[in-house]
């Protein structure tokens, strides 16, 4: 009986109209990028120096479903589920969903989802990134704050509070169609599960409402790409929790402008500047604290089949305190220098090597925007004024 009804609903899928069978598609593609990296962090005079290791590390590889479906009148439902795939220790960190996921609309005029996605912000210039912003010569040695996360609004720790390179869980986006060459992205990042959570750091009856906004534009005609973004973070805390002060409001924004010119089909040059800018209402009830920092950074890339370079240099700047009794912070610039070259077998699997160095004045304290040396929960990480490097060696293949 039960072969019947199987039998019986195999032969009504086969008569089904292959117009309505059309109107969906479902695709399954990944990356696997995966090198073996010697890294270490020394010179440090007031902290711990980290003696160098050899590691082999999943760099952003991924697996995802994404799919549509035509609704009619030039009106499509889709859908992305991307996942973290842990290539190096298989560990269970890679859950469903972890990357970029979400469900929305499209047609016309532009396309709105819901799930978890990268701000805006974030999105503005990784296309400017030799590495698009993965393994330990990404550009977010330098810029984002504290390099790349994934997280709702606020955070854990002082790293997800303090991060503008991230992975907004609980958003809502919607995206531009481009307009002779000008398009534009808008994010709202909600509360949700922060209010009253513990975890992080948001409890009962405070009046905290951690909430995002993110919005970037864009223009892009023929060799140049140029691109202005702005975000904002209210009540994310990342000062009062570095500080050690009870929970106050806050505000912390962002701006970023990225621009690349491709001189011709072979040499393409890129800068960005950005400027951050943290702000608490009160700490230890001595008032409010903001704190104020420039970055910038510069690459050159070289490509001609099958061989590219790329060659990179930024510098965060100095520490600007004001309020509640601090001082600018001397010497506490960091510099990075970053090299890449990539020989592709194939348009889908290239070769890879990478060498990066970030140069910590004694107050500063720059580690790798991904798969740094020790976990960023601690604002000294991996030690104050030590010196970071990498080489490592590896492989991506696209699918």
């Amino acid at each position: 009986m039960r072969l019947k009804r199987i039998t019986l609903v195999c032969m009504a899928l086969s008569s089904a109209p292959a117009a309505a069978l059309a109107q969906s598609t479902v695709q399954i593609y990944g990356t696997a990028n995966v090198d073996v990296e010697s890294v270490g962090a020394t010179g440090s005079a007031t902290g711990t120096n980290f003696p160098s290791c050899t590691r082999v590390t999943s760099n952003s590889s991924n697996l995802g479903f994404r799919g549509t479906e035509d609704l009619g009148s030039g009106l499509d439902a889709w859908f992305q589920i991307e996942s973290a795939v842990n290539f190096d220790s298989g560990a269970t960190s890679g859950f469903l969903a972890s990357r970029n996921s979400g469900v929305g609309l499209r047609n016309q005029w532009g396309q709105i989802l819901l799930g978890q996605w990268d701000s805006p912000y974030k999105f503005s210039t990784l296309r400017l990134d030799p590495t698009g912003d993965t393994g330990i010569a990404a550009y977010t040695g330098i810029l984002g704050g504290t390099g790349s996360i994934t997280a709702g609004q606020g955070g854990a720790n002082f790293a997800e509070r303090a991060s503008f390179d991230r992975r907004v869980s609980n958003v809502v986006q919607y995206w531009t169609p481009s307009w002779n060459g000008v398009s534009g992205r808008l994010a709202y990042g909600a509360t949700d599960t922060n209010l009253g959570s513990a975890a992080t750091g948001v409890p009962e009856g405070a009046g905290l409402r951690p909430q995002l906004f993110s919005a970037m534009g864009a223009y892009e005609n023929g060799p140049i790409y140029a691109t202005l973004a702005y975000e904002q973070h209210k009540d994310f805390e990342p000062m009062n929790i570095l500080l050690g002060a009870p929970v106050s409001h806050g505000r912390d924004d962002a701006f970023k402008a990225g621009l690349s010119y491709a001189v011709n089909e072979a040499f393409t040059l890129g800068a960005i500047f950005e400027r951050l800018r943290y702000r608490a209402d009160d700490i230890n009830a001595l008032g409010s604290l903001e704190r104020k920092v420039n970055d910038w950074y510069l690459v050159g890339n070289y490509k001609i089949w099958p061989h590219a370079f790329a060659l990179s240099y930024g510098q965060k700047g100095d520490e600007k305190l004001s309020g509640a009794g601090f001082s600018d912070l001397p010497d506490s610039k960091a510099h990075q220098i970053s090299a890449r070259y990539g020989y592709s077998l194939s348009k889908r699997t290239q070769l890879y090597a990478v060498a990066t160095r970030i140069t910590n004045g004694s107050n500063a304290f720059q580690t790798f925007g991904n798969s740094p040396i020790t976990p960023t929960s601690l604002f000294r990480d991996p030690a104050r004024g030590a010196d970071v490097s990498g080489v490592g060696l590896g492989i991506i293949h696209s699918f």
